[in-house]
């Protein structure tokens, strides 16, 4: 077993989050206030949009445990 792989995530994956949240926070100072449902979207794409990544490394990290 490759445990560089667990360890790789564990430490890439936190401080790319909190960019992707801090971007995210300064984006929004653009959109808040505008209207309730400009607000209601942003705020719905903006939490769901890191989905598709994180599950592209855990997809890679099963892959490769699976070897």
């Amino acid at each position: 077993m490759k445990r560089w792989r667990h360890f790789t995530v564990a430490v890439g994956i936190m401080p790319a989050l909190a960019i992707y949240v801090g971007v995210m926070v300064w984006l929004s100072t653009f959109f808040i206030e505008v209207h309730f449902l400009l607000d209601l979207l942003f705020f719905t794409v903006a939490g769901l949009a890191w989905i598709p990544a994180a599950s592209s490394v855990v997809k890679w990290l099963a892959q490769h445990e699976a070897e």
